[in-house]
């Protein structure tokens, strides 16, 4: 490592896209687990050199102790914090939590100047007393958390098993016997240094790792973590916060050896949202959203997208997430992986657009797109498609299409065109003029109503949208004045004349042959050879989604990509979709339970033959 103009290396770990984080000559923003990661953060990593980056899953942020350890040869001062919780280099005074934490909304540069995180004045604290060691976050007691010590601490957290404890006693007793005394006074203590940050001088961080790195390694061969729940591999990580006090007992007894400051936490990691990469290759980037009540449909759609892209292409697969539960995105990255090559990312966006009223079907997943120039600054075009659909042409033919200088490619809204033709009103919250004059004079269309496009599928030229500012302006409108069909109708107020238009095939409403006889006859005719061989089919429409009406148009392509999927069972049941807890379903009665003991004491020929019985009744 090349020496910089601070004697103090700070190293802040991360192990995700976050917010802006600290970054100066002191501060090293350094990604933890960099070897277990698909995702490069562009950030200094701790699988370079000597590392144990490959145990970040058990060891937790000690890969970036180890790391500065074994490679930073230069500072005289080491120090450990994390993105979102740091000391206080001010010497400051706050408000301070249940946990021991002053709480900031978000690490913005003057909240980075208010807590001196800067290099001028860490070397500046540094330089202050003679002597000096280490510097520390304030003890934290835990009878803030209703425990007598920090053993029983340990011990009733979730994901820690007391006799990993034993171990690690035992191991110590092994490896130095005299700081076994250490131990036992440490963990009878009810306060200590918490969450592993502090800065050492380089001959004790340097004494620190090798007592700390021998203990763990050796409690790490002695314990058998195969069926320890992810969580609980974090095992070493714990002991380390630990065996931090253990080693300041007997080590920083002194307290002119050391200073303290308060911790801090950040508590916002939405305000400097981080784009997504685009990856490399030859990829066909695709964009949908979904919600946690969509994810069958979206796991439907996305098959329906693998099984039909040209097969020498890689999908880049963005899913605008509007709280999706956890157990549900694993299983999606599961079903992804089952069905292709490609990337899948989930964009947090359930925090947007929550002040925009909605009406009918519509949730806020919808105006997401809205955001798409922002949220993906690092694609310069997308194809998004609504995840009511399911797609049998080759999105690759679209991504790859000249949109001839306009910003967004579509397809002609035949529903809007019919309405249009016969006066069906629009709704009286916008206006409730017939639909003709609804987009001349409230969408401001004039004359050009039938270049209204339906917005299930378009694809979008991002670096003209943000050059258009699209997002600002569309938020305006829709927070201002309410709207027909919401943030599609604002789409084409914002994009008329800059709209390419697709052919029908690419977004077949799969009721358009309701509203055919309103049409005149060659567009009726065109209408009817879309649908007769669909590129994509929109299910738009609370009665057209195959979920709502079994019998909806076009609702076998449907069936066939969801039986591809996870859930099948749980549509065509109507069950949730949540992953049932442990407990779930065991809150039965009292004659439920005494059956079912019964039950189970049967012989296997008895229990076949009440089901025999059963069967003879039922008349199967």
């Amino acid at each position: 490592m090349s020496t910089t103009s601070s004697h103090a290396h700070i190293y802040v770990c991360q192990h995700k896209p976050v917010p802006a984080t600290v970054s100066d000559s002191c501060f090293h923003p350094i990604q933890v687990g960099a070897a277990r990661s698909l995702v490069d953060l562009g950030l200094m990593r701790d699988d370079t050199g000597d590392n144990i980056s490959l145990k970040n899953g058990t060891f937790c942020e000690l890969t970036a102790v180890y790391w500065a350890w074994k490679n930073d040869r230069d500072a005289k001062w080491v120090g450990l914090m994390h993105y979102r919780r740091f000391l206080d280099f001010s010497g400051a005074t706050h408000e301070i939590d249940v946990h021991g934490c002053a709480n900031y909304d978000r690490l913005d540069e003057v909240t980075i100047g208010a807590l001196g995180l800067t290099a001028s004045r860490v070397e500046a604290l540094l330089a202050s007393k003679p002597g000096l060691l280490a510097v520390l976050p304030q003890k934290w007691s835990v009878r803030n958390a209703s425990n007598r010590t920090l053993r029983e601490h340990y011990v009733r957290a979730d994901h820690h098993y007391e006799p990993d404890l034993d171990v690690l006693r035992s191991v110590i007793g092994d490896l130095y016997p005299a700081d076994v005394t250490h131990f036992d006074a440490v963990m009878d203590s009810h306060d200590g240094y918490f969450t592993n940050i502090f800065v050492l001088r380089r001959d004790l961080f340097d004494e620190y790792c090798e007592w700390v790195f021998s203990i763990l390694f050796e409690v790490e061969r002695r314990l058998d973590l195969t069926n320890y729940s992810v969580a609980a591999q974090r095992v070493f990580g714990y002991m380390s916060e630990r065996l931090f006090n253990i080693f300041a007992h007997k080590r920083l007894a002194d307290p002119a050896t050391y200073v303290e400051l308060e911790r801090v936490f950040v508590r916002d990691e939405r305000s400097a949202y981080r784009a997504p990469a685009r990856p490399a290759g030859n990829v066909v980037s695709v964009v949908t959203a979904s919600d946690g009540n969509f994810v069958p449909h979206l796991a439907t759609f996305m098959t329906s997208v693998q099984a039909n892209l040209d097969p020498r292409r890689e999908l880049d697969l963005v899913v605008l997430d509007g709280g999706i539960p956890a157990d549900q995105r694993a299983l999606l990255e599961r079903q992804f992986r089952l069905n292709g090559r490609g990337s899948l990312t989930f964009v947090a966006c359930s925090h947007m657009f929550s002040d925009i009223p909605l009406h009918a079907h519509f949730s806020a997943a919808t105006f997401y797109r809205l955001s798409l120039g922002e949220l993906l600054a690092n694609h310069d075009r997308v194809v998004y498609v609504d995840a009511d659909t399911v797609v049998l042409g080759d999105l690759s033919s679209l991504y790859d299409m000249n949109l001839d200088g306009r910003a967004v490619g579509a397809v002609p809204d035949i529903i809007m065109r019919s309405f249009a033709a016969t006066g069906v009103p629009a709704l009286k919250e916008a206006g409730g003029a017939r639909a003709g004059d609804y987009l001349r004079d409230w969408l401001g269309m004039g004359d050009r109503g039938d270049d209204y496009f339906q917005a299930g599928l378009i694809v979008m030229d991002l670096k003209a949208l943000r050059e258009m500012n699209l997002r600002e302006s569309a938020n305006a409108d829709l927070t201002s004045k309410r709207y027909w069909f919401l943030d599609q109708d604002v789409l084409n107020k914002h994009l008329l004349g800059r709209v390419k238009f697709l052919d029908l095939g690419w977004n077949v409403v799969n009721v358009s042959m309701d509203v055919v006889s309103g049409l005149h006859r060659n567009l009726a005719e065109k209408v009817r050879e879309a649908f007769a061989n669909p590129q994509m089919i929109h299910y738009a429409g609370f009665e057209a989604k195959p979920w709502n009406n079994a019998d909806a148009p076009l609702a076998y392509f449907y069936w066939y990509y969801l039986r591809r999927t996870f859930w099948y069972e749980a549509v065509i049941e109507r069950r949730p979709i949540a992953v049932p807890t442990l407990d779930a379903g065991m809150n039965r009665s009292l004659f439920y339970r005494f059956s079912r003991k019964i039950w189970r004491q049967l012989p296997n020929f008895v229990q076949r033959r009440l089901f025999w019985a059963r069967d003879v009744m039922m008349g199967r």
